[in-house]
């Protein structure tokens, strides 16, 4: 069986490391030799057999999760030597023409219950959980497969945001914008997505919302191949898509267009001629 998610980190990698050689931004020369060097490594281990053991096959299969966490932070590096970010004052127009404003400053105004607020920055603190779920429940089950091509559609996914993130960077509500009303700050969950945002948000790593982008592809997915993951997902992915605008972590465009990119890669992944009937 292949591994095609590590082809396509091996890929992102690879673009990411000649942005950063087109941009130059600080330590740009590192920067790009690692992602390089890390491309390389990938192109590499795709070329592996398979391991003998079951177990380790699902392992591998999933085991590009474990990226996840250190790709989206290096596009911020990279972005930081654009001397322009195109896309902050037209999406700010285009929202305000297609929303009568901004969704992302009204919404917690107009809803400014604690409890709504809590829920739903559970749910944006549930993306994590929501991303790994799917591929790691079929690897568990011996589908290591369907969870090696499920693999593939997310890194893609995630790889085309990070990319829109370096080449076309634009600033979140987190940055941009004041805090949520005070009384909706002092809750446990919105204590905690913001102490993960602090540690780990990209300035410029907003539109489309990868949030979305993951949640959204995954959700679609696991309609296919587990349903038990779908009807758990669901709930906590709707609630997300509202958490992005409601808790000021994207703009409602960025949660739009996050949307259609994941719609749009799990669509893919359905459509491939190797994916239809196979276990």
């Amino acid at each position: 069986m292949a591994f095609p998610a590590e082809g396509v980190l091996g890929a992102y990698l690879a673009l990411a490391g000649a942005s950063a050689i087109l941009i130059r931004p600080p330590s740009w020369a590192t920067l790009a030799g690692g992602m390089l060097v890390a491309a390389a490594m990938f192109f590499f281990v795709r070329r592996l057999p398979r391991p003998s053991s079951p177990r380790a096959t699902g392992l591998r299969a999933v085991a590009p999760l474990a990226c996840f966490p250190v790709l989206y932070p290096l596009t911020g590096m990279i972005s930081r030597g654009l001397p322009v970010w195109l896309l902050d004052g037209p999406l700010k127009r285009w929202e305000e023409a297609a929303f009568g404003g901004q969704p992302a400053m009204f919404l917690a105004e107009a809803a400014p219950w604690k409890a709504l607020s809590e829920v739903l920055h559970a749910c944006y603190f549930s993306f994590y959980f929501l991303v790994i779920g799917l591929p790691v429940v079929l690897a568990f089950e011996g589908r290591a497969q369907r969870a090696a091509r499920v693999m593939r559609n997310l890194c893609t996914c995630f790889g085309v945001c990070l990319l829109c993130y370096i080449w076309i960077p634009a600033t979140s509500p987190l940055y941009a914008s004041p805090p949520l009303p005070e009384a909706l700050r002092d809750g446990f969950f919105y204590r905690l997505t913001h102490a993960v945002a602090d540690r780990g948000g990209v300035r410029g790593g907003a539109f489309p919302s990868s949030h979305a982008a993951l949640a959204v592809c995954n959700l679609v997915m696991a309609f296919r191949d587990e349903r038990r993951v779908f009807w758990l997902t669901l709930a906590p992915t709707m609630g997300l898509l509202v958490a992005t605008v409601y808790g000021r972590y994207h703009f409602a465009l960025d949660t739009v267009a996050g949307t259609l990119v994941g719609l749009a890669f799990a669509g893919w992944g359905l459509c491939r001629h190797e994916d239809r009937g196979n276990p």
